[in-house]
């Protein structure tokens, strides 16, 4: 038995003052999000075949503020194209938050970036688990700038008079 009136200020935990939080570990759905970067850490990869960047990335706003989101970048690895690939992500990271020269990952802390978020079939866990399981990808990065550009420009094509 435990007394839990001592986590709340000896206080009864009362169901009906908590509000309901969205998701858990459900993906969140395919779109444009705004994220930062709030930890991050470089180890090896399960496999050893390589080093790992791991980000976790939190949402700024709307719907899945708070949610969290991790990135595994491949940054060194015997197969260049998945290295290839992580740091070509790296760059788009760096690039959408002005670091010209990155020396250190927390650099990249706790500033606003876009993502575009995909959700696919984590094959792993659904062999494992015998039920599909899915997760969230990280597809790019963009400063908001450039997202804020985007869709003005898709506005602006959406309200255009042109007949066909």
């Amino acid at each position: 038995m435990a007394n839990l009136s001592s986590l709340f200020g000896n206080n009864a935990f009362k169901p009906a003052e908590v509000e309901e939080v969205e998701g858990g570990f459900d993906p969140v759905p395919k779109g444009q999000y705004t994220v930062q970067v709030t930890e991050s850490e470089v180890m090896p990869n399960n496999l050893g075949t390589g080093t790992n960047l791991t980000l976790k990335l939190v949402i700024q706003d709307g719907k899945f503020k708070n949610r969290v989101i991790f990135d595994n970048l491949c940054v060194v690895h015997k197969n260049a194209t998945a290295q290839a690939i992580a740091q070509s992500k790296l760059k788009q990271i760096c690039e959408s938050v002005g670091i010209k020269a990155l020396k250190d990952s927390s650099q990249l802390h706790d500033k606003n970036i876009s993502v575009f978020i995909v959700v696919a079939k984590d094959d792993y866990k659904t062999e494992k688990q015998g039920v599909d399981v899915f997760r969230n990808n990280i597809r790019s990065y963009a400063s908001l700038k450039v997202t804020e550009t985007l869709e003005d420009n898709e506005e602006a094509i959406a309200d255009d008079d042109i007949p066909f």
